[in-house]
């Protein structure tokens, strides 16, 4: 296939058009990072699984709502933070993270080397509050800019700093 016809873009356009091979070709692609975002939000595998799921059901049936003029992906985590921040308020539960050890945990699926410290970061983020947690994840898992979050969680860039600093100093005292 031409490079061209693999974009995201082409694949939304061929799936509208009623090819879902195309819209499995989306879920492939993203369907690892959705559900490692889902999993920093509720930390739990299962809830996790069953979010990422929801969030591309979802996104099937809104496609033709989607606005190009965000990134792909920045549309569907925004629609996986809606249903697992939901899914955390149900339940009633809250998680979070810190700075430098942030980049490191991309998975609840670790090497047995970094399991102390990936036990003693998810440990600490289970004292943040859900919106901390998912700005964390989106920032330093997902790789999505300021201005990207800010459309994800529906709030100025200056929430979005203002979050993550405080989920930062919240961790350090954790941490320390």
């Amino acid at each position: 296939m031409h490079k061209k016809q693999t974009d995201d873009a082409w694949l939304i356009s061929q799936t509208i058009d009623g090819d879902n091979d195309a819209f499995a070709e989306l879920v492939d692609r993203y369907k690892n990072a959705v559900y490692r975002h889902s999993y920093a939000i509720v930390q739990d595998e299962s809830e996790a699984e069953d979010i990422a799921q929801d969030t591309f059901i979802t996104a099937y049936y809104k496609l033709a709502t989607y606005n190009n003029e965000y990134r792909f992906a920045t549309w569907l985590f925004k629609i996986a933070t809606n249903k697992a921040l939901t899914q955390v308020a149900k339940r009633k539960r809250t998680t979070a993270l810190d700075d430098e050890m942030l980049g490191r945990v991309k998975s609840p699926h670790v090497e047995p080397h970094d399991a102390a410290v990936h036990d003693e970061l998810y440990r600490a983020v289970q004292s943040l509050n859900p919106d901390y947690r998912s700005v964390v994840s989106l920032y330093y898992w997902q790789g999505l800019s300021y201005q990207e979050i800010a459309v994800v969680i529906e709030a100025p860039i200056g929430t979005v700093r203002g979050w993550l600093s405080r989920a930062k100093q919240q961790l350090k005292k954790e941490l320390s």
